[in-house]
């Protein structure tokens, strides 16, 4: 092999693994999710995870000291 990058080109067919010989693979194997799917999820994390001021990891302490 004489590439002009070392390491960047395939090996030579007889060196190869038996998951780089053959075709690749072709069809989706994780489809996206609908779009309604994806809007309902949004929403739920808006209301129930995100919130738009955390609370800090110390915070909790250093009100305790006040």
């Amino acid at each position: 092999m004489s590439a002009p990058n070392a390491g960047r080109q395939s090996p030579e067919p007889e060196r190869q693994t038996s998951a780089q010989v053959g075709p690749p693979e072709s069809g989706q194997i994780d489809a996206a999710p609908s779009k309604e799917h994806a809007q309902e999820k949004s929403e739920d994390a808006k209301e129930n995870v995100l919130s738009s001021n955390p609370e800090g990891p110390l915070e909790g302490a250093a009100h305790q000291k006040i």
